[in-house]
């Protein structure tokens, strides 16, 4: 297979450059005939600018044709050439350029991953035209757009963005291209990252795919005015049952330490059960002056329907906890409070009536099914096809613990549903570094953002996270991640932490990108991808005032 059909309109021997000269495992070197060759010219509707990097060439080789792209242009620094530039004798200058291998065309005529092939020694080297990128980037996904029985062919994701290295060229991606592994978006602050995520979503939005969006900050409220998104604000209609509340997460919402505070807040919980159970609510449980086995008969006859209690009466609660066997002879069988106890228990206590206090978290939780809301509002969701659902947690303060409880218990409940009940959806979450840096290696390995990663695709969740910085993800969690949608960084641990997904080159591009700019690497692209996303005509409040 040779370059000729791609060049019917012009002579290919105006975009030759040299041969083959060294060929490695990681790429390969041209040696250019002379400098004559590196000057940019435009031939029709054809613009050239071969001294520079980052464009496009392609090789002629018995095995095909293969396409590469040009990371290092260089002149030898001798005495013999410097002369030769001197005195203008450009034809006696032989640069070196370096380019790494793409791909290679089959018979279908795109472009695949090479695999074990590699060009060879005196392969014939050209600049790659309009047509030949033309048919590059439409190669770039690897993912078979093939479709089962019950399912249509996934409409691209039109005009995402636009290419970097060319302006005038739209990129358009299929939805699962993004997210068949997840995709995480990276990038400091100001660097465009809410400004892409959003004109995915808009895409997303447009092409009648569901998303579920947890807006911690309230910026994408008015984003999405679509009849077929609906609306809710977390403590004004949308409320959660205290019952609901898995005891690990009540430990992340108040950010329990690691020694007794989690102890002591499950024996407070379990008695105000009690007391709920008992027509009590009102009051808290007190185990002072009550003998040990009174006080185990009362605990022991709580089932697992007897999960309500009143929130309010926690703080209380927790005081009343610290109590211990009295020792004194005679009453050996009996509890008494002890001021120690009392005393280590005061840090959790002010801790959860500081929560309550400076936040609006107690409107958001209710006693019994009352208000439950925000699950059937969730179980509607996952039930219908084309529906998309944001939840907006600005009212009650999402952040730090709080948020992190949130996100955890909807992720969970979301995953345990069985597969036959969920229709496939992308989850979005911003700023995900806020809700898992709470979270130990422990904890985490178990967090209902781990599990979708681990197990959502089978299902049809598909994540799609953004942060500023990645080294605040859990590990276990980027690990899941095959999508990376990288904006500018500065910060060599964030780099060090995503090199794996990169190359060298690339690497060092990132730390230089302008807002709106950046790169996106995935094991379902043929290769990365630089790209520049404008802003969305949505309503966005992300702007930064002056000051």
């Amino acid at each position: 297979m040779n370059a000729d059909e791609y060049y019917l309109d012009i002579d290919k021997e105006n975009f030759y450059l040299g041969i083959i000269s060294q060929v490695f495992r990681g790429n390969s070197y041209v040696q250019v005939e002379n400098l004559s060759l590196l000057r940019d010219r435009k031939i029709h509707n054809e613009v050239l600018i071969p001294n520079t990097i980052n464009y496009f060439v392609v090789i002629e080789d018995t095995q095909g044709l293969f396409i590469g792209e040009v990371f290092q242009s260089k002149v030898q620094d001798t005495d013999v050439v410097n002369q030769a530039i001197n005195r203008g004798q450009i034809d006696h200058v032989f640069p070196e350029i370096g380019i790494d291998i793409i791909g290679c065309m089959n018979p279908q005529h795109s472009f695949q991953l090479p695999g074990f092939r590699t060009v060879g020694i005196n392969d014939k080297v050209y600049i790659a035209n309009n047509k030949i990128v033309k048919a590059y980037q439409d190669s770039l996904e690897i993912l078979s757009n093939v479709a089962s029985n019950d399912q249509k062919i996934q409409e691209p994701l039109q005009n995402l963005a636009t290419f970097a290295n060319f302006p005038g060229m739209t990129f358009s991606v299929k939805p699962n291209t993004l997210f068949d592994r997840h995709l995480l978006v990276i990038g400091s602050t100001n660097s465009g990252k809410s400004t892409s995520a959003l004109s995915i979503m808009d895409k997303l939005i447009n092409n009648k795919i569901k998303l579920l969006i947890i807006d911690p900050t309230g910026e994408y409220h008015d984003s999405f005015p679509e009849s077929n998104v609906e609306h809710l604000t977390l403590g004004e209609n949308a409320f959660l049952p205290v019952g609901d509340v898995t005891m690990s997460q009540w430990e992340l919402l108040f950010q329990t330490n690691d020694n007794t505070q989690g102890a002591v807040l499950s024996d407070a919980i379990r008695s105000l059960r009690f007391n709920y159970k008992e027509n009590n609510k009102n009051e808290a449980y007190h185990k002072s002056g009550k003998k040990v086995t009174e006080v185990e008969r009362d605990l022991s006859s709580i089932s697992n329907t007897d999960t309500t209690f009143n929130l309010l009466k926690l703080p209380e609660q927790i005081i009343e906890e610290s109590v211990e066997l009295n020792t004194q002879k005679g009453h050996t069988d009996e509890y008494v409070f002890r001021n120690f106890r009392a005393n280590a228990n005061a840090w959790l206590e002010q801790k959860i009536q500081h929560q309550f206090q400076y936040s609006s978290l107690t409107q958001f939780f209710t006693e019994g099914s009352q208000g439950s809301k925000l699950l059937r509002k969730i179980d509607c969701f996952c039930h219908q096809r084309e529906t998309s659902l944001y939840i907006d947690a600005s009212k009650i303060g999402l952040s730090d613990g709080i948020g992190t409880m949130i996100i955890d218990l909807l992720s969970n409940y979301i995953i345990n549903k069985p597969a036959k009940s969920l229709k496939p959806f992308v989850l979005f979450v911003d700023e995900v570094h806020r809700y898992t840096q709470f979270q130990n290696e422990l904890t985490s390995s178990f967090s209902g953002l781990i599990n979708i990663a681990r197990e959502g695709r089978k299902k049809g969740i598909f994540l799609f996270l953004t942060t500023q910085s990645p080294c605040d993800v859990p590990k276990i969690l980027l690990s899941q991640i095959g999508t990376l949608l990288i904006h500018r960084l500065t910060s060599i641990e964030d780099l060090q932490l995503i090199r794996n997904h990169l190359d060298e080159h690339s690497q060092k591009q990132i730390i230089n990108l302008n807002q709106g700019e950046a790169l996106l690497t995935s094991i379902n692209l043929l290769k990365n991808v630089q790209l520049n996303f404008a802003k969305s005509d949505r309503t966005h409040y992300n702007q930064t005032p002056l000051l």
